[in-house]
């Protein structure tokens, strides 16, 4: 399946065309976005996205940013069947939280989250 590309900017364009994304970027944009989403935000789902707020603050708990980050990728992009490593590096400096994270797909596939997510430490 193709769906369309989006870059940290919105929707991606190359020469006044919109890009597509498919298969392990397509998976791997759709985590990205799921994980983006603080739950409550979207009305027709509020149960969709995670619970950024035990992402904030001085010393948030890896091990309950782990669970969250599992459960809504597990429950929310159907491609995902594992999740085999959860990173988080802390950048005390600027107050950034970058995650990444390794993921089989339901092919086999190894899906990785290079771009990582960030979430501002505040």
């Amino acid at each position: 399946m193709k769906t369309l590309k989006f870059g940290s900017t919105g929707l991606e364009f190359v020469n006044g065309e919109l890009q597509l994304v498919s298969d392990q970027e397509e998976i791997t944009q759709s985590a990205r976005i799921l994980l983006s989403i603080n739950k409550g935000e979207w009305f027709l789902n509020p149960e969709l996205g995670i619970d950024q707020r035990m992402f904030l603050g001085k010393d948030p708990s890896e091990g309950m940013m782990e669970d969250e980050i599992r459960e809504a990728l597990l429950e929310y992009v159907e491609d995902i069947t594992t999740i085999d490593e959860v990173t988080f590096i802390k950048d005390p400096k600027i107050r950034k939280l970058n995650v990444n994270f390794i993921a089989t797909s339901i092919t086999g596939e190894t899906i990785t989250n290079e771009e990582g997510v960030i979430f501002d430490a505040d």
